[in-house]
């Protein structure tokens, strides 16, 4: 009689798995993040790619050299351009899977683990996300929360239930998740391509996510795992300028819908942005404003260039 071969068991044997932290003036978490991925019961790839740190980054991390590989731009490239050096690293080793990890995050000792097994049932969920947990711990990180909210909304007490499961769950597909904490499959990246440099800080995870949809991929969370997002709650006052650097952007080139209907709808939300920007702070940030203007009417062939670039997928 023949032995039953696991194949969850076998393919996971198969899987290399790289964790890329792009790390930028983060001597406060940096250490913690690291030590988190150190306990955890799948072994990673561990890349940092600093973003030419201006604190003691790089003298925090050094003790762990001989358990990471280290890359140091000579400059900025913000999160979306410094983490597309750290996947191209890891696509050159052969790395199957890819977890971007912010420096601000902490993993859950089985995170890795459960993320890789639902990759590995689930293949069609080409991004998927643990539960991001807010400083405390013991609640939801409230953007995340309003991100998923429409389709997992538990109480604290499922929450708690879900997260110590042994055994991972189905992913729930959702529409999108940030980027704190995202692991991906290589055949998504070498369909779908990297993050676009168009844009700097905010707004790339929210266009890769739309281009991975576009490509037929599906984006979902697994509930019974979770990493700890440490950072202060956000005020939305301060994030109003963020939104109107990068939000109707990324609403003009999401691909998933027609050209008409993206300008439309991104231009809506530019003036609305504009207005409560305004409102609340005069013309300090007009020159932003026209800018992202320029978009809509001068510069709108290099975007219906750039919708047509994405469209093709991998370079």
């Amino acid at each position: 009689m023949k032995k039953k071969v696991d194949l969850r068991i076998f393919c996971s044997k198969m899987a290399k798995v790289a964790t890329i932290i792009i790390t930028y003036n983060g001597s406060y978490w940096i250490k913690r993040s690291l030590e988190h991925l150190f306990q955890s019961s799948v072994t990673s790839y561990l890349i940092i790619v600093d973003n030419n740190s201006t604190d003691d980054t790089i003298e925090i991390i050094k003790p762990f050299l001989e358990k990471i590989e280290l890359i140091q731009l000579p400059s900025n490239l913000g999160f979306g351009g410094a983490n597309n050096i750290g996947i191209q690293r890891a696509l050159e080793l052969g790395y199957s899977h890819i977890f971007l990890l912010n420096q601000d995050g902490y993993v859950q000792k089985d995170c890795i683990s459960k993320l890789l097994s639902t990759s590995l049932l689930s293949p069609q969920f080409g991004i998927i996300s643990p539960i991001q947990l807010d400083a405390t711990g013991h609640a939801m990180d409230p953007v995340f929360q309003s991100q998923v909210a429409k389709y997992y909304a538990p109480d604290t007490g499922r929450l708690n239930k879900e997260l110590v499961k042994e055994k991972p769950s189905d992913p729930i597909e959702v529409r999108f998740v940030g980027a704190a904490a995202w692991f991906l499959t290589s055949e998504l990246i070498k369909k779908v391509g990297l993050f676009h440099p168009v844009f700097f800080h905010y707004g790339e995870d929210n266009n890769f996510a739309a281009r991975a949809q576009y490509f037929g991929f599906k984006i979902g969370i697994q509930v019974t795992t979770a990493m700890i997002h440490d950072r202060k709650p956000r005020k939305k006052s301060k994030f109003l300028p963020i939104k109107l650097r990068s939000f109707p952007l990324h609403q003009l080139l999401d691909i998933r819908k027609p050209f008409v209907l993206a300008w439309v709808v991104a231009y809506y939300q530019m003036m609305r942005t504009w207005k409560k920007l305004h409102k609340a702070s005069g013309n300090k940030h007009k020159k932003q404003f026209l800018e992202m203007r320029k978009w809509f009417f001068s510069d709108l062939k290099k975007a219906l260039e750039i919708r047509e670039e994405m469209k093709k997928g991998y370079k």
